[in-house]
């Protein structure tokens, strides 16, 4: 069982920065001004088998989701699902600190939110790109790359739907992004496009009855996986999660 740790009585958890150079102090203090100024935070505290992440993160997320039926959003708009840390992030994070060898692999995440897995995965020793597709994402994430002295991760702006990439990787990671079928066939075409030769993606999913197609459709495509699931807390509710992890299917 993986579980994510209490938070204290008055909903955060009480964390002192780790020690930060001149330069780097300054840098966290800019972009903590700017994250201020639109939204209320607060740090939490995530360990895994001796691996520590502290995260900045919305103080309310039911607060700001539940003004969502007041916007009326673009097509090129999302809501502000990235917000929440959902527990299949977490219960990636876990399983690759206990079961994915990364170092010196290139990784990219995709819908990294606040940047929690691909944190870990930076810890681990590998070269981590952390993608998500909204500006506030991005900024929550780099402020978490930075605080958390993530020196192999870069971030960036990436909609998987109409990518552009310099080069390939040797594992895809994400966490809860098969809630919607109008994902399905754009992600299956960035792994396509995105996975070295002999890449692998590896994939958290809170099984839902809707991501079945999703690896149907992989399976279709000659990708074949392994699937894990892991029980986990989270806040004193207990969730299942399914990790997939796979490649495309040699063809020798």
């Amino acid at each position: 069982m993986v579980s994510a740790p209490q938070q204290n009585g008055q909903g955060a958890a009480l964390v002192s920065p780790p020690p930060v150079t001149r330069r780097r102090s300054r840098r966290l203090h800019r972009l903590r001004k700017s994250i201020d100024l639109a939204y209320q935070t607060r740090l939490q505290r995530l360990s895994f088998d001796g691996l520590t992440v502290e995260l900045l993160r919305v103080a309310d997320v039911d607060a700001l989701l539940d003004r969502l039926p007041k916007i009326q959003f673009r097509p090129d708009e999302r809501p502000p699902y990235w917000a929440d840390l959902w527990p299949s992030a977490i219960a990636l994070a876990g399983h690759l600190r206990r079961h994915v060898p990364l170092r010196g692999l290139r990784v990219l995440e995709l819908g990294c939110g606040l940047g929690l897995v691909g944190i870990v995965a930076s810890r681990l020793g590998a070269v981590v790109t952390l993608t998500d597709y909204d500006a506030d994402a991005l900024a929550f994430a780099r402020y978490n790359v930075l605080y958390n002295e993530c020196e192999g991760a870069s971030i960036r702006h990436l909609d998987w739907h109409a990518p552009k990439l310099a080069e390939t990787y040797q594992r895809v990671i994400a966490s809860d992004i098969l809630y919607e079928r109008a994902n399905f066939l754009p992600l299956l075409q960035f792994l396509q496009t995105a996975l070295a030769p002999d890449g692998r993606f590896i994939l958290a999913e809170p099984n839902r009855p809707v991501a079945r197609d999703f690896f149907r459709l992989l399976r279709d495509h000659g990708y074949r996986y392994e699937r894990l699931t892991e029980t986990m807390e989270v806040e004193g509710e207990r969730h299942e999660v399914s990790i997939y992890e796979g490649g495309l299917q040699s063809r020798r």
